[in-house]
């Protein structure tokens, strides 16, 4: 058995406090300063002030509340459709044997590859074509694009884990392909749904490029770009109000992850055991 040595455990400990500062610092950082009057902005004292105006201030904004909707429209949007079609795509792949099968998986691995900047050449063009540009439909199907391909690997592995003999059961009992599908096999594999659905509600939530590039007028920018257009620009930056827009924004996702941290783990511990 490995023995944990005095020199292991300062190396350990010492490696987590040098990560833990980097992954935690900006968080704290952010919050001080939301909370700060503007003329101690740059001063270096954490939460030595509680000024709650500058949430409200941005609370209070007709603009940013409009960003705010978007990117939950999109968010919310863009996480079922993903996840939904990963379900379909990834239960076909595993449980069905047609013609092509492989190619198709390897074609779907294969694009993940390439940089998402590069997905964004091929889906500018399309969109323009098809009249979708500046509109929330075309950001939704651009982020269901991207997270597809993992989507549908991910669950492909959860349903791989199903036993046949479980389906062979069902169908000699009488149950149809889609009764058995919705009632016996994907119950099994909500871990895998929920990670996928936090994973797809996530990257649309954080995104800047895609929203950038595909939406152009107020009214449809979502979070990350309406902030960036909001609180930044050649006149001068609102870090204030940047940072208190950031914390607001980070609420949804934070709460996320406390009520659904159970699946999100269990999603991605499961592939580590052999089912």
């Amino acid at each position: 058995m490995f023995q944990k040595t005095i020199g292991f455990k300062i190396f350990f400990w010492s490696f987590l406090l040098v990560i833990g500062f980097f992954a935690f610092f900006p968080q704290l950082w952010m919050v001080s300063t939301s909370l700060k009057p503007a003329t101690e902005m740059f001063s270096f004292s954490f939460f030595k002030h509680f000024n709650g105006s500058n949430l409200m201030r941005v609370l209070s904004d007709k603009i940013f509340l409009r960003y705010l909707r978007n990117g939950i429209v999109v968010a919310v949007a863009s996480s079922l459709c993903s996840t939904a079609v990963s379900v379909f795509a990834g239960y076909s792949f595993s449980k069905f044997r047609f013609k092509g099968r492989k190619t198709v998986m390897a074609l779907i691995m294969v694009s993940q590859a390439f940089p998402q900047g590069l997905l964004l050449l091929s889906l500018y063009p399309m969109m323009q074509k098809v009249g979708m540009l500046d509109t929330l439909p075309s950001i939704i199907l651009a982020y269901i694009a991207f997270t597809l391909p993992v989507g549908t690997w991910t669950l492909k592995a959860y349903f791989d884990q199903v036993p046949q003999s479980l389906m062979e059961a069902a169908r000699v009992d009488g149950s149809s392909e889609w009764r058995t599908m919705f009632q016996i096999i994907i119950p099994l594999a909500v871990p895998g749904m929920m990670t996928i659905a936090i994973y797809s509600f996530v990257w649309a939530w954080n995104d800047l490029l895609y929203a950038l590039t595909l939406i152009s007028s107020t009214a449809n920018r979502t979070l990350a770009s309406g902030m960036v257009f909001t609180f930044t620009g050649e006149g001068g930056n609102d870090w204030i109000g940047m940072m208190a827009a950031s914390v607001i924004a980070s609420i949804p996702v934070a709460a996320m992850f406390v009520f659904l941290q159970r699946y999100f783990i269990a999603g991605l511990t499961a592939g580590a055991v052999k089912g």
